[in-house]
């Protein structure tokens, strides 16, 4: 059976790094300059000044969640989207825009409503759903399916 494999940029010298799954729980070296890869296992706050930086340099799967401190639907999705976070680490990387702190990026996306999710792939964004999904499950089984994840 093929090994299952993740692609991660060095943040050193931006070289793509092929590295095999199992290998994420270690601390995997750039093949090139031999840096630790860096790869968040939580989700990260976004930053309008490196956002696009952020999303062009991310080579596998980016989670995009646009959030509000009053919004229950948000509170309701942040364990599901932590636990996403760390389980899928390496595949996916989540990111987080604080509706009421960043006027610039939601006003970009025109965000009307949180949660929103969007998910790019290689820096082209995928898909947008405004709002919660109807099931909490739901989330993951649409990450899932994105990122190729297989439940053993």
């Amino acid at each position: 059976m093929p090994q299952s494999t993740v692609i991660l940029r060095c943040s050193n010298c931006l070289i793509l790094n092929r590295v095999p799954e199992k290998k994420l729980e270690g601390k995997p070296a750039c093949g090139n300059c031999k840096t630790v890869l860096d790869f968040p296992r939580q989700p990260v706050y976004a930053k309008n000044e490196s956002f696009d930086r952020a999303v062009a340099y991310w080579p596998e799967t980016l989670l995009i969640e646009f959030t509000a401190a009053a919004c229950l639907y948000c509170r309701i999705f942040e364990p599901i989207v932590n636990d996403l976070a760390r389980e899928r680490a390496g595949r996916l990387k989540i990111m987080k825009i604080d509706v009421d702190t960043d006027d610039y990026l939601t006003q970009r996306f025109k965000i009307t409503q949180t949660p929103t999710f969007i998910v790019y792939k290689n820096a082209v964004e995928v898909i947008r759903v405004d709002g919660a999904p109807k099931e909490k499950t739901d989330l993951v089984k649409w990450i899932d399916n994105l990122i190729g994840f297989k439940h053993y």
